[in-house]
């Protein structure tokens, strides 16, 4: 599993520049359904509610690298790096949501995907890296996939740049994310409370759902809250749940399984 992420991700990439045209960014997307200002401060539901993303993000930053809880929370040293890498960019994601929305435009749209990307693929790599005793070699390829993240957003903004975006990677790690950890979490891991994992994934789905039925939901609540809002909130939720998760399970030293090799 830890050699396989980074050629399957290679080969869905592949097949998607074969089959599909290129894919840049829709400026209508810039156009969320919440536009209210509040304070002096535009778009302000989806600016504020970008704290529901920041303060559990800090949160899950601290309790990752707390001296007394990191013993029994990780069993390696590369497992806890790879959650405060995921941590970290959820934390900067929400800096950038934030700028973002005080102007939606694709410059800081950038900034938004930057480090979400970087979660994006942080947290399947510690999902595998929990149940995998890697080998050297198996930590390298977990880590060249964390790049793909970041490479898959300077992908499409340098192709703006030159008048040619292009989001087909981008949208790739989108569906990484959602067909990778179902299949990741229905194997054994030597840790507790491991449910909680499949919860925060409900909550993103929920989150991408939100995104995309921005405008209807903001319809559907008459103005109340927006689908965009929505999945900030929802995000949030999530990265509390990992956070929650991380203060509070055990681990064992034995490995689930002994197919379970670098």
């Amino acid at each position: 599993m830890p050699q396989l992420l980074l050629p399957c991700y290679v080969l869905a990439l592949v097949i998607a520049f074969i089959l599909l045209p290129a894919l840049p960014q829709d400026l209508d997307y810039h156009r969320f359904a919440d536009e209210r200002h509040w304070l002096g401060i535009p778009n302000f539901p989806d600016v504020a509610s970008n704290l529901a993303i920041l303060l559990p993000a800090v949160a899950g930053l601290i309790l990752v690298n707390r001296a007394d809880l990191v013993p029994r929370t990780f069993r390696t040293s590369f497992e806890r790096t790879l959650a405060t890498t995921c941590f970290a960019a959820l934390l900067l994601t929400a800096v950038g949501s934030t700028w973002y929305h005080l102007a939606p435009d694709n410059t800081r749209l950038f900034w938004d995907r930057l480090p979400l990307g970087l979660a994006f693929t942080t947290l399947p790599a510690l999902l595998v890296a929990e149940r995998f005793a890697l080998s050297r070699w198996g930590r390298l390829m977990l880590l060249l996939w964390v790049l793909t993240g970041p490479a898959a957003v300077l992908w499409w903004q340098f192709g703006e740049v030159a008048g040619r975006g292009d989001l087909r990677p981008y949208f790739m790690l989108h569906a990484f994310m959602l067909l990778l950890p179902p299949a990741v979490l229905a194997m054994r891991t030597p840790y507790t409370r491991s449910r909680l994992y499949a919860v925060a994934y409900l909550l993103f789905v929920l989150a991408m759902a939100g995104d995309r039925l921005d405008h209807a939901v903001f319809g559907l609540t008459h103005g109340l809250v927006s689908g965009h809002t929505m999945k900030h909130l929802m995000t949030g939720l999530a990265i509390g749940m990992l956070a929650y998760m991380f203060a509070t399970r055990r681990h064992s030293q034995e490995l689930p399984f002994a197919q379970f090799m670098g």
